[in-house]
This record gives structure tokens, C-alpha cells and sequence, in this order.
């Protein structure tokens, strides 16, 4: 039971998928079943916890079904069913939150995504593709949240660890890079400017600067047309695509990517659904409706839904939702700065570990919502973004408790995810 909501976590990258005429489903709702059976069932949840992480979900996760009636009675039932496991995924999560080992919990994530991203690299090469490997939907996502999974134990690492964490941290920039996948190679870029900084903004502006003009030599470099491509598209991350060159003649333009061009497309037509329903949008899914009965006549790279939930939201859910989702990350970073504070007064952790920590998982994960389709993963994501101050204290306070048992005159090495990071208290 301990983990099963870990395998749920990893089971969102899996290429295992069951379409049917109402909703998709995975593993993960199986296995998130499963869970809350376990759960209900064996009197594991003997007084049931309704944390402030929990509660906040909740406004938003109605709207969105509410929105999605608004649409149609099918439309409805299928988001229905949807918010169903998500929530009942955040339930049980909320319960184990007194429970969790955040240590072994990270190493099995960050171990299961390892081998995933061994079985992405390994299909691509045997089907022939020695670099973008993306054609894999689900498992390549991979690239993603290994980078955010692996910045959290260098974090806590202690010296002889954290050098051999920083040699992997190395070798996975050339496979980042291979990849083709851009958001995943950003995160990296972010991450590793504040790790090198500790987290100091005033430094990690010309950290993060230096990496980008880094990149545009690389750039000049690379003699492989797709990486090249790839590597220039990051450079100008707010370029748009001429989608009306794409609709009037068939072909992209010279330097346009199907991403940026769907994009640019999906903007325009978003700035005018959102100046007509400011308020309360046109409805959860609406958008993709909207395509597919008035834009039939588009490519279909360019009938696809928002990729990036703040837009979505904005649009489909209007002003009421996207004020609702907001609150949710507002109040997390602020519930989390406070637990870390607590930890960093009792010295659990250090000055460089508080700075850090929001940055290194809050900030990845809003770049990734902000950059990605609406789905499971994006509902997930935010759900441990919401409970992520409710897990932070809880394991702080596992250790602490354990700290005392163990040591009860010594309090001066914590043992939550290794000891602070040298030099960090000041």
C-alpha cells in the first residue's frame, strides 16, 4: 500500500492506454483504485485527514466539472469520470502524507524513470531514430520530470553522493539534448543555474544567460539538421508560427516547427474566444469542439487542443477558473516557504535548501503545465504541487522525531534526505 500511488505516478508514463467511446484509461486509475480500497477497506485511514492542500483542489476541480456540463451532458460524464480518479488519486495521497518515506518514495521514482527512459532511447534507436525521440507519447515525458526527480536528491545529497549525483547530472544533458525535447532541456537549464547558485536570484540571471549564449554556440556547431532546428527554436522560445502560410499552401514556413505553428494558431483563436467569454469561458473541452466543427478544413497538427494549462483554463474556464487555479500555486509556494522555515529553525535543513526547493520543484512544474496539454498528468502534477507543503512538513517532521529517538542530546545532523548542504546555513 505504501507505494502503491508511487507505481500510479510512474504508471503516467507507461505507452499503456485503453480507449473506449467515453474516456481513456491507464493503469493509473487501477491502480489509484486500488489504493483507496486498500485504504477504506483495512482501516489503514482509521481518522481521515482533509489538509488545506486537499481543500484548495477542490473549488477548482468543481468548476472544471461544472464547466464541462455548461458543454454537454456526455462531455460532462466524461470529465466527471476523469475528476473522479484525480480525485480520489488526491484523497488517498492526502491520507498517506503522515505516512510517506519521501526518501525511498523519490529513489523508486526516480529508478522507475530511469528504466523508462532506457526502454524511450533503446525504441527509438531500433525503429531507426538516433535523435528526436518523441514519437513515443506518454514515456517521453520522461525527459521532463527526471531532471526535476534527480535535482531533488542532489539537493539533499551529502558530499560523496552529490558528486556522483553531478556526474549523472552531466550525462544526461547530451541525452536532453538528443531528444529534441525543449521544455525538458529548459527545466535543465533552470535547474542547474540554481543549483550552481544555491538559489540566489541576483546570480542566477547570468547564470541562466550564460547558458543560453552557451546554446547559441552549440547551435553553430551541430551539424545534425533536427537538433540544430531545435536548439534555434529555444533560443527564440516566443516565436509564433505562420499558421496562415501553412493553411493557404500546405507546407511550413522556412524555421517554422508543427508546435510553434499549432500554437500560434491555438493563441489566436484563444485571444478571441477569451474576449468573448472573459468570465466564465466557453466551457471545459469546448475549444477543441469549436476547432473541429468551425476549422474542419485545417491540417490536423493544427486541430489539436491548448497546449498549456493557464491558457486553457483562461479560456475554456474563464476568469472564475483560472482565479481558482491560481490560488492553488500562490498558496502552496507560501505554505511551502513557512514548513521550510519551520525545518530551518529547528535545522533540518539549510539556508540554501529553503532558498532552493520551491524553485527546484514549483517552478519546473509550472514551466511544465504552462507548456503541455491538459490531461491526467496535468491534474497530477497539480494535485503534488498542492500537497507538496503537507509532504515537505510531515517527512521534516519524520525526521525529526526520528532524530530524537536516535540522538536525543544531539540534534546537529537531521536525517531527511541527507544533511544540509555544506556552507548553506548562512
Amino acid at each position: 500500500m505504501r507505494y502503491l500511488l508511487t507505481f500510479a505516478i510512474l504508471s503516467l508514463f507507461l505507452p499503456i492506454r485503453l480507449e473506449t467511446g467515453l474516456v481513456l484509461l491507464r493503469p493509473f486509475e487501477l491502480i489509484t483504485l486500488l489504493a483507496l480500497i486498500n485504504g477504506l477497506a483495512t482501516g489503514r485511514w482509521q481518522s481521515l485527514a482533509f489538509p488545506a492542500g486537499f481543500l484548495l483542489l477542490l473549488p477548482f476541480l468543481d468548476w472544471h466539472m461544472v464547466s464541462a456540463f455548461s458543454v454537454g451532458i456526455e462531455n460532462g460524464l466524461r470529465e466527471l469520470l476523469q475528476m473522479s480518479a484525480v480525485g480520489a488519486f488526491a484523497f488517498a495521497l492526502a491520507q498517506e502524507t503522515r505516512r510517506l518515506e519521501t526518501y525511498k518514495t523519490v529513489n523508486i521514482l526516480l529508478f522507475g524513470m530511469v528504466l523508462i527512459l532506457a526502454y524511450t532511447i533503446a525504441w527509438h534507436v531500433d525503429h531507426g531514430y538516433l535523435v528526436g525521440w518523441k514519437h513515443l507519447f506518454d514515456p517521453r515525458l520522461v525527459f521532463t520530470f527526471l531532471p526535476i526527480a534527480l535535482a531533488g536528491l542532489l539537493l539533499f545529497a551529502n558530499r560523496a553522493k552529490g558528486r556522483t549525483l553531478w556526474f549523472v547530472w552531466a550525462g544526461l544533458l547530451p541525452l536532453l539534448v538528443l531528444s529534441g525535447e525543449r521544455k525538458a532541456f529548459l527545466i535543465y537549464l533552470f535547474l542547474t543555474a540554481a543549483l550552481l547558485t544555491r538559489g540566489r536570484l541576483t546570480a542566477m540571471v547570468p547564470a541562466i544567460a550564460a547558458g543560453f549564449m552557451a546554446l547559441l554556440a552549440v547551435s553553430t556547431m551541430v551539424d545534425n539538421l533536427y537538433v540544430e532546428k531545435q536548439l534555434q527554436s529555444m533560443l527564440d522560445p516566443l516565436s509564433m508560427g505562420q499558421y496562415e502560410y501553412l493553411a493557404s499552401t500546405g507546407k511550413y514556413a522556412s524555421g517554422d516547427t508543427p508546435s510553434n505553428v499549432q500554437r500560434s494558431f491555438s493563441w489566436t483563436l484563444s485571444r478571441q474566444l477569451i474576449s468573448e467569454h472573459p468570465i466564465m469561458g466557453v466551457g471545459t473541452n469546448q475549444f477543441k469542439n469549436i476547432i473541429d466543427t468551425e476549422f474542419r478544413d485545417l491540417p490536423a497538427e493544427l486541430r489539436l487542443g491548448i497546449h498549456g494549462e493557464f491558457q486553457r483554463i483562461l479560456t475554456e474556464n474563464g476568469i472564475i477558473g483560472l482565479s481558482l487555479y491560481i490560488l492553488i500555486w500562490v498558496a502552496a509556494w507560501f505554505r511551502l516557504s513557512r514548513a521550510l522555515s519551520w525545518a530551518l529553525f529547528h535545522g533540518l535543513i539549510g539556508a540554501a535548501q529553503a532558498r532552493l526547493l520551491p524553485l527546484v520543484f514549483l517552478v519546473p512544474c509550472a514551466f511544465y503545465v504552462g507548456t503541455e496539454a491538459s490531461g491526467t498528468r496535468a491534474f497530477v502534477t497539480l494535485i503534488l504541487v498542492s500537497l507538496l507543503p503537507e509532504l515537505t512538513r510531515h517527512g521534516l517532521c519524520l525526521s525529526l522525531n526520528r532524530a530524537r529517538r536516535s540522538h536525543p542530546t544531539s540534534m546537529r545532523h537531521p536525517r531527511f534526505l541527507g544533511r544540509p548542504l555544506p556552507g548553506s546555513t548562512r
